[in-house]
Order: C-alpha cells, then structure tokens, then sequence
C-alpha cells in the first residue's frame, strides 16, 4: 500500500477494503511513484511572510472587513503598492463569488463567525512554456501541520486573476490547516492597455511594457515576440508586429486581454494548469519543511474550485496520470461533457424528456444572447431584476425579421416565443427570470466576446464580430485613468471594472454596444453581432467554424474521474451553466465511463443559482435564492470527513432548500444527506432527477 502516514493511511485502508484495486493507493492501476514531479520551467518565485498583525492569507480582513470594505486600498491609485494591490484583489475576489450580508447567511450559518486573522507564508511564481505563462500561489497557514499534511486545489472561476478562488475553496483550505493552491489557468486578469503601453506583473503591478524590466502576465501575441513557432497557436499565426501598431493606431483606447486573446485556446490547459499549482504547492511545502518530505504518498489533495474553477477540478482528475489528486469536489462547474457512447435522456419529475442535452457552453451562450433580451417582454418574465424591456421590443422585432420566432403584434407573445426558444434548448423554466436579466448586464455578451475569440485563436487584430474592449467616456472610446489598479479590479472577462464592449462598425463611429445602433440604424441590442456570433458555431460555411469547433472539442470533459471519490453540487436555478447542459449529462457520463467503480456524488440544490453575490438585490424583486456557496463549504466537509473517518458520501440526490422569506435560516437549509432527500439516480439510459 502506498499510503504510510496519518490520516492518508486511514483514507487510503478504507477505500481498499470496500472498492477495486483501481483506486489509488491500493497498489494497482494508478499506483506510481510517489515523487511528485516539478512545476514547468517555474520563475523567480516572490516570496512573503504575513503575521497576521495587519495583513493575513485571506487579506486579514475578518468578518467585518469583508462585509464592510475600507473605502479605498490606496493612498495614491495612480501609484500603487503591491501590498494595496493585492488586499483590493482579495476583497474584490471574495465578494464577487459569495453573498458576505448577514441577511444571507454569512457570518451567522456559514462563512468566517468572526476577524480571525490567519497568518502564513504566501508564494508567487509564472509557471509554463512561451511568453504568456500562468500565475500560481501557494498559500501555507501557520497551522499547517506536515504530518497530517494536506493541499487543497483551488483554480479560478470565471476569467479570474489567481486570488479568484480565495473566497470558496482557497478560503475552507485555510481555515482548516491545508496549504491553498492556486492558479488563474492561464486567464487572470492579464491585460495590455494598447494605446498606453501598459502590462501588468505577477504582483498585479502597472508595468511599462517598452521598458519592462520583469515578465508580464500579458503579452499581445505577435510573430516577432515568439521565439519559435509553437503548436500552442493549434497552426494559426499571430499578427506582426507592424499589423499590431496598424491596430492600436486605427482603434485607440482599446485593450487586449488574456482569455481572450492569447490564441491558445487556453480552456483545453486548465487541467493540467491545476495540476501545475498542485506540483508548486509540493515544491513550495518541500522548501519549507524539507524534513518531512511530502509527496503524494503522504499529503490529501482535494481539486476543488467552483464555476470555471470546477470545469479545472475535473479537467484536472481526468488527467492526473501521477496520482496526485486524492479526491474532487466542485461546484456548478463549466465542463463541456464529451458525446456518450451511448445515447440517454434527462427526466425530471414529469417534464417531457430531455435528449438534447450536453451543449457545448458556446452555444448556450449564443443562444442565450439571441433570445434573452427579448425573453424579457414574456408574462412569466415580469419583475426581472436587470431586464433591458426598453430595448427587448427591437430585439424581438429582429428576431421576427431573421425568422427566428413567429410573427406576432404582440410583445407579450414575441417574448414568451423568445423565451419557450430558451426552454426548447435546454434552460430550465426556473432560470427564466435569471437570464432575461443576465441579458441586461451585458454577461452574454461578455462570454462571447472572450470565448468567441478563444475557440477561434483569434488575435485582437482580427477584430471578431467587430468588438473590441475599452474605457469609455459616455458611449466613445477613451483613456483609462484606472488602469494603474485595473489588475486588482478586474474580473478577465469585459465588461470588468471600467472596461467595456465597443461595436466598432456602429454607424455613429465606435461607441459602447449596450447604446448604439446596429448598422441597420435600429437599437436592437447589437443583434447583428448576437448573430455573428451565433454563425460561428452554426454555419459550417464561415471561414472561422472550423476553428470554432476544434477549438471547443479540445475542451470537452471524458467523465474518467480515475474512481476518485468526487461530488458535484449544482443550483437547479443556474442560467449561466445551465444543469442540462453540465453537470448532470456529466454525471451521466461518468455513470456510462466508470460503471461500478464510479464514487461521483451529484448534489443539485433547488431555489440556488450560479451567482450568491446578487442574492440580496435578486431579493428586492422577489426572487429569492439559497447561497450555493453554504453547499459548496458543505460538500467540502463531507469531502473531508469521508477522507479522513471513513464516512460514506450521501447517495446522489436533490436538495430541496427552501427559497428564503426575508433573512436567509437554517430552515432553509436541509443538509445534504438528509433522510427525506430523493435520489437521482441513472440506469438503463435515463438520468432520473426528482422534483
């Protein structure tokens, strides 16, 4: 047995005695050395010591801190400190992924129950090959104890910098003991302000590309900068350099950034960027308890992350060829499920069959820019937090005009056709008013603007669907007077911080899309961009469908967990990474994949959705959620106990939270594994989710 100290020995006795020798640390199939290879041609490593008296791995915010921010980090924003810059980074990461009110929960069900304040060693490195490498961190608390040594996987949701998981999983690692290993996957907020020279360094400094004296996490890819031709670019060639300066010349103001523009197709890597951060923290921990020789013989590793982070996770187990990962959990994770070799349908309760699922997250996107904001006009619509109804009308009359929904002198029905489009693909009835609203603030467009070029390898020069990304002043294009912060701000994907999405071929000139005419002279929302980039994925004749598909069939999900106990935890209610779409077809995958030597658990939790952070505005409509946070934070205790006692996992199933009357209560909450929880279950080519 590999397995030779503390509570892995334990983890490692019970999983033998109860599953086949596949598992790992039963001495078979996934029984390779024990040493822990490298990271990939690491950096200079930045080191830092916070004792807690004013600063700590989680910010040193507390409680306190983290609902009530300080007004401003910076004594001079046009100058910031690396100090400032990071605690803005932690506050801004942390609340944007958890609902920090005390109406929803925090502090009082869950989350920090006081200012505790953890101190530890912090450590900060570019990792990888070619000019654009990803940013990992490793965060060791005090309380680490190497000889029940034990890591917790954390890569970032969204397009985040590496501080973008520190509010879920980074937070639980630190708050019980586990070194925190982070990565931004190689997206992070790595940015270049084209116009000002201005990059951005592993500290998420200001750095003046011309004289830069350290590497930047962001590079415009161009012919000149690479030093030889690499199959990262998948065959595409990045523009020259003088075809960059044309660019920058003819379209000021305008920025580039990593997600989407590093032609890497940097999605089909998160995996094995997870798996990097985890090769670090070893590395890391190994420097500084050299006498207890961790490896993963003798050190827990938990993948876990939430959003594009759990799409990371389970990459990241799929590919673990070194046995590095002990088990996984995750939360409404973005993953791509591969086509099952056979062929199953999703029921739920007694709504009509769902054999069209497993959509690639492209094209759920681009559905849902198409018809979201005319879906706004629908009855069963009506008090959406964030609606756009004074644009939807012009929206539905495009998508009459492209033939798109039937003809109606009605708004009210265009909206419900809009919307009954949305259900037909997959969207759940429970996401409808989520969605319409998701369309006000411009996320769709966001996604498609960052994954269209991703998928495609697209540079900032080729334009794609004539958007591009800016400060503005009103609806123009202008300078950023925050670009010296924007790092610490921003979320990777524009619209970010002051960053917004330009419709560069408006007939007024270049202005903010969200206000501007198509070139048609109509305020319809940009419609003919929606369709562009809806032709990429569905007109086989476009010059870039080909490039669109390969890009995401390189991202697809192969459900091989490798038998690692693993759970997944979904909101029923989520309309950006739509259940029918995720995590249940991949359960099912799995199923099909692994047959009995499967330990995935999937939790799907009703009345939650993807984003607690607008739970209390979401609210003040009338639509009121669960944090989905407080089961994530759940599943990673279960996840332990299981580990380290021996404790069976709760069997698939729903659970069915309570949408919340006022403040969020325990009520609300019924535990995963609770006796009266209807499981999900799959067999003979169905995927049975209750009510």
């Amino acid at each position: 047995m590999k397995n030779t100290r503390g509570f892995k020995q334990l983890s490692a006795v019970l999983a033998c005695s109860s599953m086949s020798l596949v598992m790992v640390g039963c001495g078979s199939s996934n029984d390779n050395s024990a040493a822990v290879p490298a990271p990939t041609n690491i950096g200079p490593v930045a080191k830092t010591y916070y004792d807690g008296s004013g600063d700590g791995l989680l910010g040193g915010f507390g409680l306190s801190g983290l609902q009530t921010p300080p007004a401003s980090f910076y004594t001079d924003p046009n100058n910031p400190a690396k100090t400032e810059l990071r605690s803005q980074a932690i506050s801004a990461n942390y609340r944007a992924l958890v609902d920090s009110s005390d109406a929803g929960g925090f502090g009082r069900l869950y989350g920090p129950m006081d200012n505790t304040v953890y101190p530890g060693h912090e450590y900060l490195a570019f990792v990888g090959e070619g000019i654009n490498r990803s940013t990992v961190m490793v965060q060791i608390p005090d309380n680490f104890n190497p000889n029940k040594a034990c890591i917790v996987a954390a890569p970032s949701s969204g397009s985040r910098g590496v501080y973008g998981a520190i509010g879920t999983s980074g937070a639980w690692a630190v708050e019980h003991g586990c070194a925190a290993a982070y990565t931004d996957a190689n997206k992070g907020t790595g940015a270049v302000d084209l116009t000002q020279g201005i990059g951005y360094g592993l500290q998420l400094n200001p750095i003046a590309i011309a004289s830069a004296q350290e590497e930047l996490s962001f590079q415009v890819p161009t012919q000149e900068a690479l030093a030889k031709p690499s199959a990262e670019y998948g065959g595409v060639t990045p523009p020259s350099a003088a075809e960059l300066a044309d660019y920058v010349a003819n379209n000021p103001h305008r920025y580039a950034y990593k997600h989407a523009h590093s032609q890497k197709n940097i999605e089909k890597d998160w995996g094995k960027e997870t798996l990097e951060a985890i090769r670090f923290a070893f590395a890391q921990l190994n420097e500084q308890y050299p006498d207890a020789k961790l490896n993963s013989d003798n050190t827990l590793v938990i993948a876990a992350s939430v959003s594009n982070g759990g799409g990371a996770s389970l990459r990241a187990a799929e590919q673990d060829a070194h046995g590095l990962i002990d088990a996984v959990v995750v939360s409404e994770p973005n993953i791509n499920p591969q086509q099952a070799s056979a062929p199953f349908s999703i029921v739920m309760g007694n709504r009509a069959p769902v054999s069209e699922h497993s959509k690639a997250a492209y094209e759920y996107f681009a559905l849902a820019e198409l018809y979201a904001p005319c879906a706004a006009l629908a009855p069963d619509n009506t008090g959406a937090l964030f609606a756009l109804t004074s644009i939807a009308p012009q929206r539905c009359d495009a998508l009459v005009s492209a033939g798109m929904i039937p003809a109606s002198s009605d708004y009210a029905t265009l909206g419900t056709y809009a919307k009954d489009a949305l259900n037909s693909a997959g969207f759940l009835p429970e996401s409808d008013k989520l969605l319409v609203g998701y369309a006000g603030i411009n996320l769709f467009q966001s996604l498609l603007a960052t994954y269209g070029p991703a998928y495609t390898r697209s540079s900032v020069v080729d334009n794609l669907c004539n958007i591009s990304m800016s400060a503005v002043d009103g609806v123009t294009p202008t300078a950023n007077t925050s670009a010296a912060t924007l790092a610490a701000t921003s979320n990777g994907i524009p619209r970010t911080a002051n960053i917004f999405l330009i419709k560069n071929d408006s007939p007024d000139g270049p202005q903010l899309q969200i206000a501007t005419r198509s070139t048609n002279g109509l305020f319809d929302y940009n419609f003919e961009g929606a369709q562009c980039w809806y032709d990429l994925y569905s007109n086989s004749d476009n010059p870039l469908h080909g490039r669109l598909m390969q890009g995401i069939d390189e991202v697809r999900g192969t459900g091989d967990l490798r038998g690692l106990p693993t759970i997944i935890v979904h909101g029923r209610a989520d309309a950006l990474i739509p259940v029918n779409h995720s995590s249940r077809p991949y359960y099912a995958l799995n199923q099909q994949v692994e047959g009995d030597k499967s330990q995935l658990r999937y939790y799907e939790v009703t009345n939650s959705q993807h984003l607690d952070v607008l739970n209390q505005l979401y609210a003040t409509a009338g639509m009121n959620y669960v944090p989905i946070d407080y089961y994530f934070k759940q599943a990673m205790d279960l996840m332990w106990s299981h580990l380290t006692t021996g404790a069976e996992l709760p069997h698939s199933q729903v659970v069915a939270a309570t949408a919340p009357n006022g403040s969020l209560a325990q009520t609300d909450l019924p535990p995963i594994g609770d006796a009266s929880a209807q499981p999900i279950s799959y067999t003979g080519g169905v995927l049975t989710i209750p009510e």
